[in-house]
């Protein structure tokens, strides 16, 4: 049975769901491509504000915030004009611009080179990732493809957690994720390969049902591991939620650490498909 406090915790974490899913929907089915680019660099912005206060619990110098914040959303920027060679032209621009930074103003500052080292990570961690929704989307049926990797990961996401309310007994890793079972990730992949396979066959010409079977499974997969990989900074960093900006659900990272890894893996293999 579901007591009190944990049926308002699921109905507020559901009523939020519904709130966010309508109009992200609606701007991938309808919006112009430069709505997509604006949403990337936003959600880009917010979760590496997130980042910093978890690889930061001290705090940083505003200065060095918005040089994180802003240098980081000029990847998806580049990613939407120019394609996968501006994604890491502006990369490789970016790991120089902080050696430039470190050279010219505290060269013997022991904690500037971690400090960057960290600022790197978070670019490649959110925004580089991130990017890859910009360049699904330039490919042929971007759209449909950004609404499959979502079917199989949140299919996925929703598959684990009621298998694993339900019949859950063996933790899957405890010492990074107390409540996630072995029983959970099997329901969530197996969700995830049926609804990718069911959406493939309607919505998307090409792929066969074993190529759907593979490629949503090898989806829920990177997507069970990427969420492990961030609880792992969140554990190493004392914290439950990335932050509480979304009410019942925690923070933009705690919502899509399991799509990050998901993108370019989407992405190669519609590349590799061409």
């Amino acid at each position: 049975m579901i007591g009190l406090h944990q049926w308002e915790s699921h109905k507020q974490r559901l009523v939020t769901s519904i709130l966010m899913a309508a109009p992200l929907v609606a701007l991938l089915a309808l919006g112009p491509y430069w709505s997509w680019t604006l949403l990337v660099m936003v959600v880009s912005a917010l979760g590496l504000w997130e980042l910093q206060g978890l690889f930061f619990p001290d705090g940083l110098p505003n200065s060095w915030k918005m040089y994180f914040l802003l240098t980081g959303v000029l990847l998806p920027f580049f990613a939407a004009f120019g394609g996968t060679a501006w994604l890491h032209i502006i990369l490789v621009a970016a790991l120089f611009s902080s050696f430039i930074l470190i050279l010219t103003v505290s060269p013997l500052d022991p904690s500037g080179i971690p400090r960057f080292a960290l600022f790197e990570l978070g670019w490649l961690y959110i925004p580089y990732l991130l990017s890859y929704v910009l360049l699904i989307g330039q490919s042929q049926n971007g759209r449909i493809w950004i609404f499959f990797v979502l079917l199989v990961i949140i299919a996925g996401d929703v598959g684990a957690y009621y298998t694993g309310k339900t019949w859950g007994r063996h933790k899957l890793y405890e010492t990074v994720s107390p409540k996630k079972t072995m029983e959970g990730s099997f329901g969530g992949l197996a969700a995830s390969v049926i609804c990718g396979v069911l959406f493939g066959t309607v919505f998307i010409n090409g792929p066969s049902v074993a190529s759907l079977i593979l490629l949503s499974g090898f989806l829920a997969l990177v997507g069970q591991l990427g969420d492990l990989i961030e609880s792992m900074i969140k554990r190493v960093s004392g914290r439950k939620d990335s932050s509480q900006m979304i009410p019942g659900h925690g923070g933009i990272l705690d919502r899509m650490d399991s799509l990050l890894f998901a993108f370019p893996s989407l992405w190669a293999y519609l590349h590799w498909m061409e």
